[in-house]
């Protein structure tokens, strides 16, 4: 196995930013300690990284969260926010007084960083200059050519100036508004600088306040602000517009996801896609096309680069299944399409020819190499994995111009499945054909999914003596405590998948119990994480994970509309 290194002590840590920009700023006081971008050209995150990046000087601050997402932070003498404006490649961060007194903001660049799983601090030197053109101050990291440059303008100019790769900006007095612009090379980070400037704050922070007001505005479900986290952070952090100009979906864009940087078709499609069509169809549709563009060329691969080839082998059927059903629930929500489907067609034809490889040599049923937890199979057959795929062809076969074969596919392996694999009246979780069988269940491919994916109903006898066992003592990664709920051997405590999992069963007491844990444990940060210790509710795996959050927000929202 592989495994998500286990914290003893969770990160603190403030996630922000847009598609353009990633921040991580500090949860107590305003620094900003990375910024980054997406980059096609190198396969990974892009952050300047500083000790910190960005501060202003003061002590005893407050900090809270504007519209769920943009950073406050306030003391006697000032009240800080920083915004990352929707759709700018920069920030703004406004420092407006509560008392007389001049203002500093002052940083420190360490390196420039680049990310996929583990990060790496590129060989680069800086260069800072002031371009009397547009008044922008301009840093670049260069190794041969530019790789990333930062420039800054300020409303009004700061009576002093210490520009470099340690800087440090004084006022007299304020509101006083910083406006950072990142780009390929010198020349577009001084003109975004000055076009964030020609802006201003108050046009930049209503455009993003009302992007954030419309992507949670169709909620009516239970815990709206845990919702509106979740959704939020997954939006920004789950895809990315890279700095390339293409739309591009990773895990995470965050510095403390063990595998941020890359492209898993699962989390992608299964996990964040769902959440990000109903918050977002317009996007979804753009995120859809550029999943099946890029990345589909390789179905079911464990992790691949950004720019899509493999980056850790290994076929996964449920991350193949990831591209059909994603094209089936898009064009369920909104309407037949046939120009889309004619463009997706030929990438969606090789998911098919990919997968038909797995198959069984005389049953309808497909392997899998590694389980939806990333990890080798006891058995090649996973009975959650081809259910995924049954249901993939059911939803497609309705869209597809000879749905007859798809359907029939369908049909032969939910009977192949209730043959092969339900041992002493429960489906198994993995198997060998006339041979062994394991029970088990994995939440991040968990079978109390089946009734909602549409499978089979809630009321096969089957299932409920699964979900029975799933959700008993009898489950040996079953954890109990004042924050309780499922895990497997890929993390030995509760998962935010099981959260999610229990919602989606529509089995009321568990997912009571799920949405009391989301409400009141710490988890990380607020957000769920892969998973947490069933008597603090503090996180033990997998934090700043993006694209689990769209999975809790997707199975909050479906929960109350009943949708797949």
């Amino acid at each position: 196995m592989t495994p998500a290194p286990i914290l003893e002590v969770p990160l603190a840590h403030r996630p922000t930013g847009n598609l353009e920009v990633h921040l991580e700023a500090s949860p107590v006081a305003p620094s900003v300690l990375r910024l980054g971008v997406a980059s096609l050209a190198l396969n990974g995150l892009l952050d300047w990284v500083g000790e910190p990046l960005l501060e202003v000087f003061g002590q005893g601050w407050r900090a809270s969260l504007l519209s769920d997402w943009i950073p406050v932070w306030e003391n006697a003498h000032l009240t800080a926010t920083l915004l990352a404006p929707f759709g700018e490649r920069g920030l703004a961060l406004r420092l407006e007084p509560r008392m007389p007194g001049p203002i500093q903001v002052a940083g420190n660049l360490a390196y420039l960083g680049l990310r996929r799983f583990r990060e790496e601090k590129l060989e680069a030197t800086f260069h800072a200059s002031h371009d009397t053109w547009t008044g922008s101050y301009v840093l670049e990291a260069r190794s041969g050519r530019t790789l990333l440059a930062l420039g800054w303008q300020a409303d009004p100019a700061p009576s002093k100036a210490q520009w470099g790769e340690r800087f440090v900006l004084e006022w007299e007095g304020g509101p006083v508004t910083l406006y950072l612009g990142l780009a390929p090379e010198a020349d577009g980070a001084r003109t975004t600088a000055l076009h964030l400037r020609r802006l201003g704050w108050e046009a930049l922070l209503s455009k993003t306040q009302h992007k954030l007001a419309l992507l949670t505005s169709g909620y009516s479900g239970p815990l709206p602000q845990v919702y509106r986290r979740h959704l939020i952070f997954s939006y920004f952090y789950a895809q990315a517009e890279a700095l390339e100009g293409e739309a591009v979906l990773l895990t995470s864009r965050s510095p403390h996801y063990y595998v941020s940087g890359a492209y898993w078709a699962r989390d992608a499609l299964l996990w964040f896609f769902p959440a990000l069509l109903k918050a977002d169809p317009s996007r979804a549709r753009e995120v859809l096309r550029a999943a099946f563009r890029r990345y589909a060329r390789w179905p079911g691969e464990h992790a691949q680069y950004l720019g899509g080839p493999p980056l850790y082998p290994g076929f996964e059927l449920d991350q193949a299944a990831a591209y059909p059903l994603a094209l089936a629930r898009y064009l369920e929500a909104t309407g037949p399409n046939p120009e889309l489907l004619a463009e997706l067609r030929e990438p969606l034809e090789g998911v098919l020819a990919r997968v038909a490889e797995e198959k069984h040599p005389s049953l309808s049923l497909y392997r899998t190499f590694l389980s939806p937890t990333d990890d080798p199979v006891p058995e090649p057959y996973l009975t959650y994995d081809n259910a995924l795929w049954c249901v993939a062809l059911e939803r497609l076969a309705s869209l597809w111009p000879k749905p007859e074969a798809l359907r029939q596919e369908a049909r032969a392996l939910r009977e192949t499945l209730y043959r092969q694999a339900v041992r002493n009246g429960r489906f198994v979780f993995s198997l060998e054909p006339g041979s062994r069988h394991t029970f088990a269940d994995e939440p991040a491919g968990s079978l109390l999914l089946l009734p909602h994916l549409g499978f089979c109903s809630r009321q096969d006898p089957v299932w409920q003596a699964t979900a029975l066992w799933v959700l008993g003592e009898d489950n040996p990664h079953h954890y109990k405590g004042p924050f309780p709920g499922e895990g497997s051997a890929h993390f030995p405590f509760p998962s935010g998948f099981g959260l999610a999992n229990r919602i989606l069963s529509g089995l009321m007491r568990p997912a009571e119990e799920a949405l009391r844990v989301l409400e009141q444990a710490p988890l990380d940060q607020g957000y769920a994480c892969e998973s947490f210790d069933p008597q603090s509710g503090q996180a033990r795996t997998g934090i700043g994970f993006a694209a689990l959050a769209g999975f809790i927000a997707y199975a909050m929202a479906a929960s109350k509309e009943g949708s797949r």
